[in-house]
């Protein structure tokens, strides 16, 4: 029978050709050094001189690898030793490779190469030695046929245990481009991990670059690390000006920004059912539930196991860029326009995560992986684009998830169940796409504002048309002129209906407001009316019976009016604050009390104000009089607290307060609601009365539109107090004289 007769040179396609270049075979050996339990790695890299070829050096301090290790286990290409034994030697960690070939990544970085291992035994510690030249390797000689020089030797004591590996006569040009592009990569190899045993620092000693070597290894090695981490660091915690943890040897890892315009997360199981939650974080900032249901296999398809999903979105519009870098406590003076989306989209980019370790290229400013710049050209309005998304997809274990890295350790196979993981993801994209676009359109971002209903009847009378025609000859004139008249008509007829309907709105949408307060209420006082009520009826026929029974009865009676008479004066109260706001013919404005309005106002909201741990302080004159609608005053009332409500939900303040005070200037008395929560944004205070304007992730944009008329109805108006420490909205209104 005939075998394989494996050539030397299979080992140089395995080392230089199949990896695909110097940063994929340097993130290799990290992930051996990470495999080997230990804390951290220790990259340097000297570039050649006059003197030397240059050299990279690659030390961990794990458990090291003994003799039988290196013999047995790293020099078998594809051993199968990791595939076996998912964990690492402490159990701690999931190992991250599995192939057996990463480590003959060293082939294509150097000619030659130095492993070094010192490892413990039961009785003391082992030495071993390896040095190989890999262009033996280029021989027609059989593989069996090659020696390689091993040694090793026992000693007491170590500092410690580990594996360094030193190579030289380099392959790679290091210039300042390749030394970048490998910060970045290993910036974006390695996630945050919260787990102390599974810390794992990279450290990059860059020293050896400096202004005075030749070209092009002429730039300053430490300088460019500190400056790259000052970058990542800013963009993490914002805090631009504590500079003593910067580094200028350690690797800050790529976090996600804490900061975005919209914040998705959550999971999906192992059928491929999503369970989350969507923010819109430069609205009300609380979280939307989202769940989507599992789309079936289609025969033949793979699953692609439990994933987890953490992706931030961001609208590039410079006042949206503005309000974001104010939100991270920067200043948009000192980037421009140009810079700060440079920034954002120097780290954009999916990333797809092993076991807290990222999957190359996924992840990367350039790799669109979900085809997303393909979608957005077919309707940018709606679509995230690639530079408007970064984040994290955190896959399980191969045989968990059928998700297969390539040999090259450039992405995963394009199997079924990689292209069910795309499905996945963009069927959640179209989900908060949709939610995204809905709500730019209600918060008027990139577009200019619904403008209110006068406009649209200065633009109803068609003067612009009227006037273009009196140019034409008289006789062409009449017909014209006719019909431009009878089609004026109708849009004013028209827009008279609308707003007809928009002051039915006034009154009905604050009493939707408070539906389910009005249900609580109603329940609560027909409980003990219907409780006495069967009581009376079940026991009248013993009041007047002389027994212990009838005894007995007669002493609970005056027990049941009583409970009727309190649930009736509770329910007669609830209409009272109802009526003004029932959408009833108004009639004449009448004098009343400002104070009952408002109170009737509070017992309405007064549910959502105790379930939102919201205190209201009040300092209103008792004795003030107004003259006009009790409803208006009602209404707007009820809309400015209910958003008031809704906005200190969204804060982490211990002391939710909602302030009313009042004051009398001339004949108008000013009613101002504060409250503690966020400030309007300056660029939306304009827009905030606008009929559709909205910054709540449900939000329709009718309650502070409907609160303003709602005062004019009644010859008054509401504002923003602009000037005022906290957000505050001022009613003024007409005093009774």
């Amino acid at each position: 029978m005939a075998k394989l007769k494996p050539r030397a040179r299979l080992i140089r396609t395995i080392g230089d050709k199949l990896i695909s270049g110097p940063e994929a075979a340097i993130i290799e050996l990290v992930k051996n050094s990470y495999d080997a339990d230990s804390p951290s790695v220790e990259i340097s890299i000297d570039p050649p001189s006059e003197s030397d070829s240059g050299k990279i050096i690659v030390k961990d301090f794990g458990h090291g690898m003994t003799y039988d290790n290196i013999l047995n286990d790293w020099l078998e290409p594809a051993t199968d030793t990791k595939t076996k034994n998912t964990l690492s030697k402490s159990g701690k960690r999931t190992v991250l490779g599995a192939k057996g070939v990463g480590r003959f990544a060293s082939a294509s970085l150097g000619k030659k190469i130095k492993l070094t291992s010192t490892a413990r035994l039961h009785s003391g510690y082992e030495k071993s030695s390896l040095k190989l030249d890999w262009s033996i390797f280029e021989s027609n000689t059989y593989l069996d046929d090659i020696d390689i020089d091993i040694n090793r030797t026992e000693i007491s004591s170590a500092d410690s245990t580990g594996v360094s590996i030193e190579i030289t006569e380099l392959s790679t040009i290091w210039d300042e481009k390749k030394v970048r592009k490998l910060v970045r990569e290993l910036r974006r190899l390695a996630t945050p991990q919260h787990d102390e045993t599974a810390q794992f620092d990279i450290y990059l000693d860059l020293k050896h670059f400096s202004k005075g070597n030749p070209e092009p290894y002429n730039f300053n090695g430490p300088q460019l690390l500190f400056e790259t981490n000052r970058i990542a660091e800013v963009i993490e915690d914002s805090n631009a000006d504590n500079t003593k943890k910067t580094s200028n040897t350690l690797i800050t890892p790529y976090r996600i920004s804490k900061e975005s315009d919209y914040h998705l997360q959550g999971s999906f199981d192992a059928a491929g059912k999503f369970t989350g939650t969507f923010t819109i974080v430069r609205g009300d900032n609380l979280p939307i539930p989202l769940n989507l249901e599992a789309p079936p296999l289609e025969i033949g398809e793979l699953p692609c196991g439990p994933i987890g999903v953490d992706l931030r979105l961001y609208d590039l519009e410079k006042e949206s860029i503005e309000k974001l870098l104010e939100r991270m406590g920067l200043s948009f003076s000192d980037f421009g326009l140009r810079n700060a989306r440079a920034m954002i989209s120097e780290n954009t980019g999916i990333g797809i995560y092993r076991t807290g370790f990222r999957i190359r290229p996924y992840g990367e400013p350039d790799n669109d992986w979900l085809k997303l710049e393909n979608r957005r050209v077919q309707n940018p309005s709606k679509r995230i684009g690639h530079g408007q998304i970064s984040g994290t997809i955190n896959v399980g274990s191969e045989s968990e998830s059928n998700l297969i890295e390539r040999s090259s350790r450039e992405g995963l196979e394009t199997n079924s169940a990689f292209e069910r993981l795309v499905t996945l993801i963009t069927n959640v994209l179209l989900k908060i796409e949709q939610k995204r676009f809905d709500f730019r359109a209600k918060a008027g971002i990139s577009r200019k504002p619904v403008k209110r209903i006068e406009k649209a009847r200065e633009l109803s009378s068609l003067d612009s048309i009227t006037r273009a025609v009196r140019n034409l000859p008289e006789e062409a004139q009449k017909p014209l002129l006719l019909k431009i008249e009878k089609e004026s008509q109708i849009l004013t007829k028209t827009l008279d209906e609308i707003e007809a309907y928009q002051r039915l709105l006034e009154s009905r949408a604050a009493l939707g407001m408070v539906v389910a307060q009005v249900v609580h209420d109603g329940r609560t006082y027909l409980e003990p009316i219907n409780s006495s009520a069967k009581s009376i009826i079940k026991n009248a026929p013993y009041v007047l019976e002389d027994s212990p029974k009838g005894e007995l009865v007669r002493k609970f009676y005056p027990s049941y009016g009583q409970a009727v008479l309190d649930g009736s004066k509770g329910l007669s109260s609830l209409f009272k604050s109802l009526d003004p706001i029932s959408g009833r013919r108004r009639g004449r404005p009448v004098e009343f009390s400002a104070i009952e309005s408002i109170n009737n106002t509070l017992n309405l909201l007064a549910e959502a104000l105790i379930m939102s741990s919201v205190n209201v302080e009040l300092e209103v004159d008792e004795h003030l009089k107004l003259y006009g609608y009790p409803g208006d005053l009602q209404s707007a009332m009820v809309n400015i607290i209910h958003n008031a409500i809704h906005w200190l939900k969204s804060t982490e303040n211990n002391k939710k307060i909602v302030e009313i005070s009042s004051k009398v200037e001339g004949g108008m008395a000013k009613i101002s609601i504060s409250n503690n929560g966020p400030l309007i944004d300056e660029q939306d205070q304009n827009a905030i009365f606008d009929a559709g304007f909205s910054l709540k992730s449900d939000g329709h944009g009718l309650g502070l539109s409907i609160a303003k008329e709602a005062c004019k109805n009644s010859n008054g108006d509401l504002s923003l107090d602009e000037d005022y420490i906290d957000t505050c909205f001022v009613i003024t209104y007409p005093i009774s004289q």
